[in-house]
């Protein structure tokens, strides 16, 4: 008998990242506006940045864990839950209480984005098995995935510019902790419930790291995307912001760019499953960090809106293609026993670059200017890249002889673990 097919699941559960990520894009072009508005420091607009990817650092410690012991399924409920009650923190507090403290509110936006990795995380454990379910093979999921977060990238500042123009900021936030509990919702109808298997858990919460710089390819997807994020998250959440509304005194050119690198980088996604035919995946993933970096370098060039909105559209282009083709590679090379712990170490160990990258680009803003601190990052980026395409070609194949197949993958796994 065949086995029956059906893509509910998987539907639900690209429908539920979908308004997962566009409520956190609504969150993100807020708060860098509204902390340079209040203190013009692109150095506290850098440590208010800042706490929105320190949880994603955290989540590698009790995130992966937390998923191979209890399960995707119930965690990423779970997540999108407390994210919802997490964000509604904060438009409390202001609606409450006549003063709240910088500092409170740093503390509520760090708890804010607390859950948002390890439900991240979650739902992309799940997306192997449902991708069988489905009938539908991983590189056509991962591409559409992809473009749907891409397009969340540029719906999103669109959407928050909108409602903080009509509704006011702490309303917004209010709309921003509905789409979390629309997301969980989504999600716990759509997506079938499995029972969690904890038997092969490990108890070491560094099982992931180590079996992520024990494999080549994943061990290339983390250090390229820690020196990637070191540049590339500056240059989002703190660089652009200071270049629009300081430079060229424009908010909407801030969600012009946004919303420009969202454009291109989902063509890009949308592009995946072309490009692989046709090119290497060391020419996708190093030619998208090496167009970023040359982006953002002619940033700091550019002295006309048109040229900064032009890069910003550049800068995400090749980008948008990378992220389905690191997704395909994970979910290929994962063994399932160490899902959890291995997504979560891999996102943590990327983003990890992120709070030293905002701190030293906000203190270089104050003392060289925005400009020079972008054509400086971009340069970096351009040197790495050049490197790494030398040094750490990706493999062009599945079946290349390094590759293990399921079942070994899996003992191999449970090996590490007894070995840990």
């Amino acid at each position: 008998m065949r086995p029956r097919v059906s893509t509910l699941p998987i539907a639900g559960l690209v429908t539920a990242e979908f308004l997962s990520l566009l409520g956190n894009q609504v969150a993100a072009v807020a708060m860098p506006i509204l902390v340079l508005h209040y203190t013009q420091s692109p150095l506290v607009t850098g440590i208010a940045s800042a706490g929105n990817v320190i949880p994603i650092v955290i989540a590698a410690i009790v995130g992966g864990k937390a998923i191979d012991r209890f399960g995707a399924w119930h965690l990423s409920v779970v997540a999108d839950l407390m994210s919802g009650l997490s964000v509604l923190a904060l438009p409390l507090a202001f609606k409450y209480f006549s003063r709240v403290p910088p500092g409170i509110v740093f503390l509520l936006v760090f708890i804010g984005a607390l859950f948002d990795p390890t439900g991240v995380a979650a739902r992309q454990t799940l997306v192997r098995g449902l991708s069988r379910l489905g009938g539908q093979p991983l590189k056509r999921i991962n591409t559409f995935r992809g473009s749907l977060e891409n397009a969340a990238d540029f719906i999103g500042p669109v959407i928050g510019v909108g409602l903080i123009a009509s509704i006011g900021t702490i309303n917004t936030f209010f709309a921003n902790a509905a789409s979390f509990l629309l997301c969980a919702s989504i999600f716990a109808l759509a997506v079938p419930r499995k029972p969690s298997t904890s038997a092969t858990t490990s108890s070491d919460v560094l099982t992931g790291v180590r079996f992520i710089f024990g494999h080549p390819q994943l061990r290339t997807l983390a250090v390229f995307g820690l020196i990637g994020n070191f540049v590339i998250l500056p240059f989002l959440a703190l660089l652009l912001p200071v270049l629009a509304t300081q430079v060229f005194g424009s908010t909407t050119l801030l969600g012009i760019c946004l919303s420009a690198f969202g454009v291109s980088a989902t063509v890009g996604a949308l592009s995946f499953s072309k490009l692989s035919s046709l090119f290497s995946r060391s020419l996708i993933f190093y030619g998208g960090l090496l167009t970023t970096a040359s982006a953002i370098a002619f940033c700091g060039f550019f002295t006309t809106q048109f040229g900064v909105a032009f890069s910003s559209a550049l800068a995400g282009l090749l980008l948008g293609a990378s992220n389905p083709l690191e997704q395909t590679i994970l979910q290929e090379e994962t063994p399932k026993p160490l899902a959890g712990q291995v997504f979560t170490s891999l996102t943590a160990i990327r983003f990890a670059s992120g709070p030293p990258g905002l701190l030293i680009a906000g203190a270089l803003i104050e003392l060289i200017g925005v400009k020079a601190v972008l054509v400086s990052g971009g340069g970096l980026l351009i040197i790495a890249a050049m490197l790494g395409w030398h040094r750490a070609p990706l493999q062009d194949t599945n079946r290349h002889p390094g590759r293990m197949d399921e079942s070994a993958s899996n003992k191999a796994a449970l090996d590490l673990n007894k070995d840990s």
